[in-house]
């Protein structure tokens, strides 16, 4: 058995619809041949459909706040750290065994400047 692709439907579609399910209702006597698309069936669609996009809605805001808090807290953490990389430079110096083991260079262990790139003879 193949397995369906399931996409999302377009708002542009759904909207129509719900025209075509405001239509059906409005009919009188409609009395489908196969039981599956009464009028009752597509009302209860429908709204199960919208019960299902608000849960979605709620979902994502949730997950919105959830990402926001999480942000806020993975910035106050960093800047604890490099906080306490000031200290410990202030502490020890800038040029101490201590500050390398925080994965810093000593200040005597620093290049400053560009690489200078040295003329060559042509070959």
């Amino acid at each position: 058995m193949a397995v369906k692709k399931i996409a999302r439907v377009s708002q542009r579609i759904l909207k129509k619809d719900r025209q075509i399910l405001a239509a059906v209702l409005a009919l009188k006597g409609y009395n489908p041949a196969n039981s599956e698309y009464t009028a009752e069936r597509l009302g209860e669609a429908l709204q199960r459909m919208d019960n299902a996009f608000k849960a979605e809605q709620e979902a994502m805001a949730a997950v919105v706040k959830a990402r926001s808090a999480a942000i806020k807290e993975e910035a106050a953490f960093h800047e604890l750290v490099l906080g306490a990389k000031r200290q410990v430079i202030a502490q020890y110096g800038d040029d101490s065994e201590e500050i390398t083991r925080l994965g810093m260079k000593k200040k005597s262990e620093r290049r400053y400047g560009r690489h200078r790139k040295t003329d060559q003879p042509n070959q």
